[in-house]
């Protein structure tokens, strides 16, 4: 008996013939894999006649494009399929890890073997990454022809570098514009791509480190043939990456096999067209309302009338990581005077000096003191303290998060007494919310470009619209915006192609892209978060207007732009600096001569690794050395978290024999919790250290032990978040929700889990609790229940909002 099987994947198709043997397995007798760029049926069409495909007894089929197939077709999913074409070789272990990359993600099979009463139990679990686009074979294609290479080409390149440039971001738009940068920089091609490939392992290492056994690995997938990232992932597994006979056909080998294993007594006859076999469903998109609908419920405010550029101000500096901003805004009265903009261009050093270059040519600020937010704030920071040495007390260093806040309760005619901030920026997203002028929550999003502006300029481009004013005109006019979906920027832009396919005009895809870039915002950044009776719109994007029209569209509320959205932080910077040395000092200052700034030199550059082991991204770091005078200081700036960023900072070094605050803090936990004795005379009762129940651990511990009960202390350690996931079976909770699952899988029968609705702050109101941690007790206790634990949940409603007394 003759069986066909296919794959037909996002870019590729892969085909197999197998026969039947008298040992009751599958023979591969033909095999096939090719690039359909974008016409699967058409690749199936082809194979199907030339292999008479129709004189086979059955046909299997799996991947994207496979649920355009009818009966007599049968199609499986695709970890069915590959746990599938497994168990066809008896040769392999009980064990295994199976790793797939194809065009549109990847994923992990683990394969683990019990052994009881001498018979043995396979378990299969499969994880995927199909949420982001990060590790994708199709970007790898992009990517390779950045540089004018095919894949293979980019391979081969790769393997000639002695060493590689690490690219650090996650997201597809981000890493192309980290290599963009790097390659402006003159960095050799062979080395970014060993450390793309190098990227794309490190993250397919992180989804199997979620699933792993301690079986072989095997590799599997178009991205297979990419030497560079075999041996990159074998590097990082710390083990052999074998990648098997068969890899390109082995999801379609193994809906060969399904077809064989679930083959009906009297199977219906193959047609001999196989356009009888197809039935394309064209995609039906929803349709957005127009934004420009929503016009009407968004409010400009207007531009307050500049002071004289003479007048005594504050330099505030913003140092994004794509656009950099300075504002100088009057001490007398807050108001702004000038403002410039510039890009980052990977150098935030750089980026300050043009900034008050641009400024110095329109005149002579009196400037009493520097102010200075975004990421890249401590290296521009180290310039100006070299410049003004006994100046340090008119420099001011705050994050963004503050600054943002600060211009906006300074626009909000109720003073920030109930309000949310959106501020979405080239690349990364904040959320503010502000109740009373005070910050009371606030979250941001850095890994994910898909709720950005770099993503609207990315796609603008790839239509071959340059000019950002043209893509807000079009996105203006739309009539029918399709709606495009929220997830990875990758997902999104593959769906506008098919929209205009289906007769989306350019200008309704615009607008779709709008409508993904602010879904995304509110489901990735903001999440369960309420707004708040006022929302504010800050960000370079914030001045298309169609994008605020769309925010309103999607959240239903009123939107406030403020003047100048994409300056909020250079000018909030300043009216920080006005708050924290005083309106009445800094008039009393003497001036600070800017100017000198540019007089010093940046005498090196150059170029290290972060090491941190814990980590592993090696992320580069950019050391530039500043000389003025005699005096000579070194500014760090770049990689993906703030670690050295904050490490440059003024701040005095603690001695090496010095406390850990940390440390000893959880030992006295320990310390109480144990208070007394644990003795087995006495029944335990097990107390979670998460959430808000940590910082109450003193008082819980000693009302069980009061009530003659041994409190016994749950707490998280660095596998409980892996472990967490799988426990909640849910990747998009929470990392708290995650941990707190693994905290509470115990076996003691009594577990202590107050709802605790309100806290106390002694440095502050204190507030509510976070609903999904109210929430917990409850879904813990069902979960232990699921997976038969008999373990007793005590979960009382508990506020602390009046202390502890």
């Amino acid at each position: 008996m003759r069986i066909a099987g296919c794959d037909l994947g996002k870019a590729s198709a892969s085909f197999v013939i197998a026969e039947t043997t008298a040992e009751g397995t599958l023979r591969v007798v033909h095999h096939d894999y090719v690039l359909h760029e974008g016409k699967p049926m058409e690749a199936l069409r082809r194979w199907y006649r030339e292999q008479r495909v129709f004189e086979c007894a059955l046909l299997g089929a799996t991947g994207a494009y496979a649920d355009e197939l009818v009966s007599p077709v049968s199609v499986f999913p695709e970890d069915s399929c590959q746990e599938a074409a497994l168990d066809l070789d008896p040769t392999l272990p009980g064990e295994l890890n199976l790793v797939s990359i194809g065009a549109r993600g990847y994923g992990v099979l683990a394969r683990s073997e019990t052994r009881a009463n001498g018979s043995s139990m396979r378990h299969v679990q499969y994880l995927e990454n199909d949420k982001c686009s990060s590790g994708a074979g199709e970007n790898v294609q992009r990517m390779a022809a950045r540089f004018g290479l095919s894949v293979e080409e980019a391979d081969r390149l790769a393997a000639t570098a002695e060493r590689e440039i690490p690219i650090t971001a996650r997201c597809s738009v981000f890493a192309k514009s980290e290599i963009t940068h790097f390659a402006n920089q003159g960095k050799p091609a062979a080395e970014l791509l060993k450390g793309y490939f190098a990227s794309i392992a490190r993250n397919t290492r992180a989804l199997l480190g979620r699933n792993e056994t301690s079986g072989p690995v095997f590799l599997i997938g178009g991205c297979a043939r990419i030497e560079s990232l075999r041996a990159a992932l074998e590097r990082y597994v710390g083990r052999p990456v074998t990648v098997p006979e068969g890899f390109l056909y082995f999801e379609a080998l193994g809906a060969a096999a399904l077809a064989w294993a679930n083959a009906p007594a009297e199977p219906v006859p193959l047609p001999e067209d196989p356009g009888e076999l197809i039935e394309v469903r064209p995609r039906r998109f929803s349709v957005h309302r127009p934004a420009a609908d929503y016009k009407a419920r968004v409010t400009i405010l207007p531009e307050p009338e500049p002071a004289p550029f003479d007048t005594p101000s504050i330099l505030g500096l913003d140092l994004g990581s794509t656009g950099a901003k300075a504002v100088l805004t009057a001490v007398a009265d807050g108001r702004p005077i000038a403002d410039v903009y510039d890009r980052t261009r990977g150098n935030p050093v750089d980026a300050a000096r043009r900034l008050i270059a641009a400024l110095l040519e329109r005149g002579r600020p009196d400037v009493r003191a520097v102010a200075i937010t975004g990421s890249g704030r401590e290296a521009v920071a180290t310039l100006v303290r070299t410049v003004f040495p006994e100046l340090t007390d008119r420099i001011v260093v705050l994050n963004e998060i503050v600054a943002h806040a600060t211009a906006a309760i300074r626009c909000d005619r109720d003073g920030g007494r109930d309000m949310s901030v959106i501020e979405i920026g080239g690349q990364d997203a904040k959320y503010i919310r502000i109740s009373g002028g005070r910050i009371v929550e606030s979250d941001m999003n850095k890994a994910c470009s898909a709720g950005t502006g770099s993503f609207l300029e990315e796609q603008a481009n790839f239509y071959d619209v340059h000019d950002i004013e043209k893509f807000v005109e079009m996105a203006s006019s739309a009539e029918r915006p399709p709606d495009l979906g929220q997830m990875c920027t990758v997902y999104v832009a593959e769906a506008a192609g098919e929209a205009i396919k289906e007769g989306f005009s350019l200008s309704d895809v615009f607008a779709g892209f709008q409508y993904a870039v602010i879904n995304n915002y509110l489901s990735r950044v903001m999440g369960q978060r309420t707004l708040g009776r006022t929302v504010f719109f800050q960000g370079k994007p914030a001045s298309n207007p169609s994008l605020a029209w769309t925010l309103a569209a999607v959240t239903d509320r009123d939107i406030v732009v403020p003047p100048n959205p994409g300056a909020m932080g250079a000018w909030g910077i300043g009216l920080c600096a006005i708050d924290e040395i005083g309106r009445e000092r800094l008039m009393e200052s003497p001036a600070l001569d800017v100017a000198t700034i540019l007089e010093a030199e940046v005498s090196e550059r150059s170029e290290f690794q972060c090491k941190d082991p814990a980590c592993q991204t090696m992320c580069p770091i950019e050391r530039t050395t500043i000389t003025l005078g005699g005096e000579r200081r070194v500014a760090i700036s770049g990689g993906a978290c703030p670690k050295f960023e904050v490490a440059a900072g003024p701040r005095r070094k603690l001695d090496l024999e010095a406390p850990n605050p940390f440390e000893a803090r959880r030992e006295l936990v320990r310390r109480y919790a144990s208070a007394g004795g644990n003795g087995a005379e006495r029944p335990a009762v097990a107390i979670p250290a998460v959430g808000a129940l940590a910082g109450h651990v003193p008082w819980l511990a000693t009302l069980v032990r009061e009530l003659g009960h041994a409190p016994r202390l749950l707490e998280p350690e660095p596998s409980s978040l892996a472990a967490g996931e799988q426990l909640c079976n849910s990747f998009d909770s929470c990392g708290p929700a995650k941990i707190t699952h693994a905290v509470c899988d115990t076996d003691c029968e009594v577990l202590l889990f107050p709802k605790i609705r309100e806290i106390s702050n002694t440095r502050g109101p204190g507030g509510q609790t976070c609903v999904t941690e109210q929430a917990m007790p409850e879904i813990v206790e069902q979960s232990l229940k699921a997976r038969g634990r008999a373990t007793r949940v005590i979960r009382p409603l508990i506020s602390f909002a009046a202390g502890l007394e």
